[in-house]
């Protein structure tokens, strides 16, 4: 892609004036339908921007053509982390349970309401 287009993730959603995650497979599916009904001479509109696949983008790859700075990322990354936590502390709203999600594997929960709180140092 030579231009960043949010619409290749996103889609207007008019009723509820919001952008809304686009659904790349039920897409490309009715785009599947749409190239067997060009044959019959139906065309798409031109302004039309298809769906991206999600399946495309990896955040380092892998193998010999990853990312060169992956490993400074990750360390820049858990620098940072420890740097918020050595200053704050972490907690859950009191009361909250938080729910299992069975998945193949660890899967964040759909909602964790957490609030930081400055650490008092003796």
């Amino acid at each position: 892609a030579k231009e960043f287009l949010p619409e290749r993730w996103v889609r207007w959603e008019e009723e509820r004036k919001c952008w809304v995650k686009r659904d790349y497979a039920r897409e490309e599916q009715e785009s599947q339908q749409t190239r067997e009904r060009g044959k019959q001479g139906f065309t798409q509109d031109p302004k039309y921007i298809p769906a991206a696949n999600p399946n495309y983008l990896f955040s380092f790859s892998d193998g010999a053509r990853n990312c060169v700075g992956k490993r400074l990322a990750l360390q820049e990354s858990t620098m940072l982390l420890s740097c918020i936590l050595r200053d704050l502390t972490v907690q859950t709203r009191e009361g909250y349970v938080l729910q299992k999600r069975k998945k193949f594997a660890m899967a964040p929960p759909t909602e964790m309401p957490l609030r930081f709180k400055r650490r008092e140092w003796d």
